[in-house]
């Protein structure tokens, strides 16, 4: 029997040709081809792979010419460094989606314990809004008293001192200096008791919303 070898480095259509002369069928070439792309972009076909282009590509071909697999080209040190970070991202997120869910469940088994109904939950909502109607309306009228406070001060300092070009006296600015303190003093709780009247509201509004959900 003759063997006859074909030359490894041949391109497709130089394949083809010794194929055609050398009379060799599908039967008798039944073992596995590999296609690939080399370094001058030339697509190669051989049954072995040369050492120097392992790292590419290979698509493996049955006896058929059909692609039967493909060996994906060996990553470079930043393509497996990004891969790592693009895995770290994405496993980072499944933790923050993790832990939102079981913060979530924590929140819904607390809900069901606290409240049985949505009735309950709109009475303690306004239970507590009017506790804190409550406090904001002694701060609207303690705010009131003082700034009254203060303008006695203020028109008493300027009819009989700042008129005449003399300075406030010690007592007097010291009062004026005390009402004006107060008064930042209750504009600050005012604007915390507000804000906080306003995330009450809008955090019964999303449980309630929460709870309707649950229960249907």
């Amino acid at each position: 029997m003759i063997h006859r070898l074909i030359d490894t480095n041949l391109t497709f259509p130089g394949v083809l040709v010794c194929l055609i002369l050398l009379g060799i069928s599908a039967t008798a070439s039944a073992g596995k081809l590999y296609k690939w792309v080399d370094e001058n972009g030339e697509v190669r076909y051989s049954d072995r792979v040369p050492v120097n282009q392992v790292k590419r590509e290979l698509k493996i071909l049955n006896a058929q010419g059909i692609v039967i697999n493909t060996k994906a080209a060996a990553k470079t040190a930043e393509e497996i460094k990004a891969s790592k970070e693009a895995e770290r991202e994405t496993q980072a997120k499944r933790d923050i989606i993790r832990q939102n869910k079981e913060t979530q469940g924590r929140l819904d088994r607390v809900l069901f314990l606290t409240f049985s109904s949505e009735k309950e939950m709109s009475r303690v909502k306004n239970d507590r809004i009017e506790v804190l109607d409550s406090v904001i309306r002694l701060i609207y009228k303690s705010l009131a008293t003082t700034e009254e406070r203060l303008l006695r001060f203020e028109n008493l300092a300027e009819k009989q001192y700042t008129s005449n070009g003399e300075e406030v006296p010690g007592g007097l600015a010291q009062n004026i200096e005390e009402s004006t303190r107060k008064i930042n003093n209750r504009e600050r709780q005012l604007a915390l008791k507000l804000g906080e009247k306003f995330k009450i509201e809008a955090q019964f509004e999303i449980d309630i919303a929460r709870f309707r959900l649950l229960k249907n």
